[in-house]
């Protein structure tokens, strides 16, 4: 600023310094004007020269005019980026106020925090030791229970399902179902019977003696093939007939019949579930017809039927063997 005042003031004084010579031009240019209407030839050499440094003066006098212009159009705009850089230097006090202010209270936080810090990290130090101790306690531990463990002789575990004394199954209702490839089904034997009753409690067909072959079903996927005999006998009221049951069979219509016997036992829904609420468990035996490929399921049965309450029968089959029927057979035993 002190550079481009002094350059104002120079400049100042030039032009007026030029001023005053460019008046004095004028005048005696214009007086010459005159007079050199009258008598150009004249002038003399030394007056030639005067002119001459007249047109020079008046020539610099332009030329410093413009270069007092320019230089005034650049101390203005030189002057505009002064307040420019003062409102400038105004806003970055101001910021700087600013942030020494919030660096301040950044540095009373920081401090705030250290202290904070170091409660918790003294006490996440308490807790992990507090942690280390209780692993090595509980490791010991461990080590003392595997060295009791190593110690003590081995025992063989035994499973008691409390049940009955076994006996014949004389009296009260049955029921009866197939265990066969990890597979349970409900057998209709109860069924089949009442129909063979049914349907000779009214014959009135031939009344000679013979052998009858039939067949019922299929009811729940089973066939029942049974054999009766009729026969007939004189009492008080004239000849009568009889039939006797010789022998049944209950065929599967396949081998995949019945449900797994995971799901019979575990699904509320399952049939063999929905099958066992058709008996009573206070007079009804439940009778287990099982080959030999489901061995391994029975005392998953056995535990389900007694925590029902049933009383429980099972009959082994061999390989191959039909589930059958016969007056000259044995009665269920329940275990």
């Amino acid at each position: 600023m002190d550079v481009v005042s002094n350059l104002v003031g120079v400049l100042i004084i030039l032009i007026m310094v030029a001023g005053a010579r460019v008046r004095n031009a004028s005048a005696e240019l214009s007086g010459l004007s005159e007079a050199q209407a009258e008598s150009e030839s004249t002038l003399s050499a030394e007056e030639e020269r005067e002119r001459e440094e007249y047109v020079a003066a008046v020539t610099e006098l332009e030329n410093l005019e413009e270069k007092l212009n320019t230089n005034r159009a650049e101390a203005q705009t030189t002057s505009e980026q002064l307040l420019a850089l003062e409102r400038q230097t105004e806003n970055v006090d101001a910021e700087h106020r600013r942030l020494v202010s919030l660096m301040s209270e950044l540095d009373a936080l920081f401090q705030s925090e250290s202290l904070k810090k170091s409660a918790e990290e003294k006490e996440s130090f308490d807790l992990k030791s507090s942690l280390v101790d209780k692993e090595q306690k509980l490791d010991r531990l461990r080590k003392e229970k595997e060295a009791l463990v190593a110690a003590r002789p081995k025992a063989t575990v035994l499973e008691n399902i409390p049940t009955p004394l076994s006996k014949r199954v004389a009296d009260g209702r049955e029921g009866f179902f197939c265990l066969k490839k990890g597979r349970l089904s409900h057998v209709p034997i109860v069924e089949f019977q009442e129909r063979v009753m049914l349907n000779f409690k009214n014959y009135r067909g031939e009344l000679t003696p013979r052998e009858f072959e039939e067949k019922i079903g299929p009811v729940e996927n089973y066939v029942f093939k049974y054999y009766v005999e009729l026969g007939t006998h004189r009492n008080g009221d004239g000849l009568s007939y009889h039939f006797d049951f010789k022998y049944g069979e209950c065929i599967p219509t396949s081998d995949t019949i019945g449900e797994p016997v995971d799901d019979a036992l575990a699904n509320p829904d399952s049939v063999f579930r929905n099958r066992l609420l058709k008996y009573v468990r206070d007079d009804t035996t439940i009778t287990v017809f099982v080959y030999p490929d489901s061995f391994g399921y029975l005392n998953d049965v056995k535990k389900y039927l007694f925590t029902l309450g049933y009383m429980t029968a099972f009959r082994p089959l061999p390989e191959g063997a039909p589930i059958s029927l016969s007056p000259n057979g044995t009665a269920s035993s329940t275990y």
